[in-house]
């Protein structure tokens, strides 16, 4: 069993290097399945939800060892709460407007200022039937904010997760939904668009991020890989690009992260690549192992990527 902890590393880091910091122990009051974290660099603080607590913690961003959070956000009133499967163990920061969003069991969508302390209620609760939010019938629905455009998207799963409602046999993969609603929509509001249906292949991973400059929203899609849609994408509209996570690493991604031009793609067994999208300047990096391939974003079939390895032999890298 691993021991729930904050790694730091230097940002060129390699393979088999050593963390420059780590933040565990029972004061940190950090637990297992937190599968979200943010920093934020305008105040240096350290933002994470710790599931099996039910609460979001907060910690210097030079904290190390068995040092305990600055602020805590836990109690009856923040209506934080996970299921007997699938806990709050994802949460999204917007760092522009200092606030931590969080989807619940419920379904519901919580949101907290960064300056919340305490059993504190959320400063609003995005939840009720006109939302079209659904969570998987064990676990919650996802979240992504887009600060400069104003945007929360919702991923609205349904079914058993994962972006897909009912049986595979019955037509039911690809129904999930990314649901996009105004950023600071509250109660039973209605979304402005709604981007589902079989084309748009949403599902497979735990994560939504966005990238704000090219309006992209950057989400899993399922054959296990990621997607990007347009934030005015709305209908069944199909993935503006895709990454086939599976078919470069043999596995597939668990967790996305934009980081300024890249998306890292987080693996459950460990590491990390990164890549370069369409219209980027930057590479991607997806993860296998910590053993980091960067491939040119007009990779095809057969070429070889700057560090050696091959572009999938059955498709081009970037569909």
């Amino acid at each position: 069993m691993n021991t729930p902890q904050i790694a730091v590393f230097a940002r060129l880091a390699k393979e088999n290097t050593t963390p420059v910091r780590a933040l565990e122990g029972q004061k940190t009051r950090i637990s297992r399945t937190m599968h979200a974290l943010a920093y934020d660099s305008i105040h240096d603080e350290i933002v994470v939800n710790s599931p099996l607590a039910q609460a979001v913690l907060f910690f210097r961003g030079a904290a190390n060892g068995e040092e305990p959070p600055v602020r805590v956000i836990q109690g009856p009133h923040t209506l934080i709460q996970g299921t007997d499967y699938d806990g709050n163990d994802k949460m999204t920061f917007d760092e522009v407007h200092g606030e931590i969003i969080i989807p619940v069991a419920g379904p519901k969508v919580l949101v907290f200022s960064r300056e919340s302390n305490g059993d504190v209620a959320p400063l609003r609760v995005l939840a009720g039937p006109d939302t079209q939010i659904r969570g998987s019938v064990r676990g919650h629905p996802l979240v992504g904010v887009d600060p400069t455009n104003n945007l929360l998207i919702v991923g609205s799963t349904g079914g058993q997760g994962g972006g897909r409602d009912g049986d595979a046999s019955e037509g039911g993969r690809g129904r999930g939904a990314l649901v996009i609603f105004d950023r600071t929509a509250s109660g039973n509001a209605k979304p402005l668009r709604v981007i589902q249906g079989p084309n748009t292949a949403f599902g497979g991973v735990g994560q939504i991020q966005t990238y704000p400059p090219k309006g992209w929203i950057i989400a899993g899609v399922l054959g296990g890989g990621i997607g990007a849609w347009s934030i005015h994408d709305s209908g069944d509209a199909a993935p503006r690009w895709k990454i086939p996570v599976r078919q470069i690493s043999s596995s597939a991604q668990t967790g996305i992260q934009s980081v300024a031009r890249h998306i890292d793609c987080h693996r459950r067994q460990g590491g990390h690549r990164r890549q370069r999208w369409p219209e980027r300047s930057s590479d991607v990096l997806l993860a296998r192992n910590l053993r980091i391939s960067k491939f040119p974003s007009s990779c095809q079939e057969g070429m070889t990527p700057r560090s050696g390895a091959k572009c999938p032999s059955s498709v081009p890298l970037l569909l």
